[in-house]
């Protein structure tokens, strides 16, 4: 398992951390490779090979036919209820009714048919799914990573105030794998406070503990983290092992560990900044859209389509003028059943993408990433391949056109 990490790029001292070695035996979904998130298109040794990646569902004529996020999973109970119940009205009417209840209820379809197109449906409902959707995205925009704050510690935290150097770069290496852990620790009690998928993994503060991300002692100190208290506002800590960042940055200055002032002012700047985007995520589990315009969409298109039971069904011909078809299944009715409640599924499934969903956002796959790449960034070391010449700056053997060369992504088998 050490050579697939280090063929992905990670160094031989980040593989043989302790703390890097403590991960992989908490993790061994992640570190065997399997990843359910969004991938993209990867080149093995075997050829290239294409699996689902971003927009990866456009590349191919089969996305009707696809079924996990789909439009048939979100509505196919509701379809077929609705369609039995069409053909149960549709039954009776032709078939239970006597022919003057029959001509009555005909009258009553063509009244409901009428008057039953003065719902503005189509506006309430897009701009209610309009608005969803953009608070779906922008709650994953505001999702930050450590990864800022992994860079700046690398470059921040390295001046030995002291003569020992062995010494002082170890605890500076400390210092910083302290600091990101903490800055992870509090991302995932932030999560666990609007997310189910989260809680799931994560139900208790003795199971963070035994992943080896928390310690006791500083479980102790933020507490239990119980459902019911975390969810109030105020009732989590989670922005306690941010502050301890703070404090541990401060008192590295005060050693003298930083190189110069500017260094200092912003290091803490991006660590303000990371707890800043935690602090926006944790508002929109607190600032809902309100309950009263998801209440009316939702009456709206439940009332229109209970509505569309009458009257769009099919009236029997019984004369010259009357409808000349007669089908008993409702075609184009169904074709609107998909379309507008599809649209309102579809923003019932994003209205929370935090949770267990298809369209949810994949955390634990988000949090083993920022773990592992946080990690390989605060590693002490001078890892990187030797610079040297090579052949992407070379120039152009035509003489001729040596004077307008200029480096290009041109493939060369």
């Amino acid at each position: 398992m050490i050579h697939f990490y280090k063929r992905l790029g990670f160094s031989p001292r980040v593989c043989n951390s302790p703390g890097f070695v403590h991960f992989q035996k908490k993790h061994p979904a992640l570190m065997s490779g399997v990843y359910s998130g969004v991938q993209a298109s990867v080149r093995l040794k075997d050829g290239p090979r294409k699996v689902s990646g971003i927009l990866g569902e456009l590349q191919n004529n089969y996305i009707l036919m696809r079924w996990r996020s789909s439009l048939w999973k979100l509505v196919w109970l509701q379809l077929l209820v609705y369609t039995a119940l069409y053909m149960v009205i549709s039954m009776v009417y032709r078939f239970a009714l006597p022919e003057e209840h029959a001509i009555a209820f005909e009258k009553f379809i063509i009244w409901v048919r009428k008057n039953s197109k003065q719902v503005p449906l189509t506006f309430l409902l897009g701009f209610y799914v309009s608005l969803v959707v953009k608070r779906w995205w922008e709650q994953y925009v505001k999702l930050p990573w450590p990864d800022e704050v992994a860079t700046f510690l690398k470059v921040a935290i390295t001046k030995n105030p002291k003569k020992n150097e062995s010494v002082d770069d170890c605890d500076n290496i400390k210092i910083r794998r302290t600091i990101v852990r903490y800055c992870l620790l509090s991302y995932v009690l932030c999560l666990r406070r609007i997310s189910s998928l989260v809680r799931q993994h994560y139900p208790t503060m003795d199971h963070l503990v035994s992943t080896g991300l928390v310690r006791e002692d500083e479980a102790e100190r933020i507490g239990e983290e119980d459902e019911g208290k975390s969810q109030r506002h105020g009732g989590s800590n989670w922005w306690l092992p941010t502050k301890w960042s703070i404090d541990i940055i401060r008192k590295a200055q005060i050693d003298g560990r930083f190189e110069n002032a500017p260094v200092y002012s912003n290091l803490v700047g991006k660590v303000c900044d990371f707890r800043k985007s935690l602090t926006k995520v944790v508002s929109y589990g607190h600032v809902t859209i309100p309950l009263v315009y998801t209440q009316v969409v939702h009456l709206a298109v439940y009332i229109h389509f209970a509505v569309d039971l009458i009257g769009e069904q099919w009236v029997v011909w019984r004369k010259e003028g009357d409808e000349e078809m007669d089908l008993y299944y409702p075609i184009f009715l169904t074709f609107k059943f998909l379309f507008f409640f599809g649209w309102m599924n579809v923003a019932e499934t994003l209205y929370n993408p935090y949770g267990c969903d298809d369209e949810d956002f994949e955390l634990i796959d988000l949090i083993n990433r920022h773990i592992k790449v946080a990690t390989k960034i605060v590693d002490e070391g001078n890892d990187f391949p030797e610079i040297r010449d090579d052949d992407f700056w070379k120039p152009s053997t035509n003489v001729e056109q040596a004077h307008k060369w200029v480096p290009k992504l041109d493939i060369h088998m």
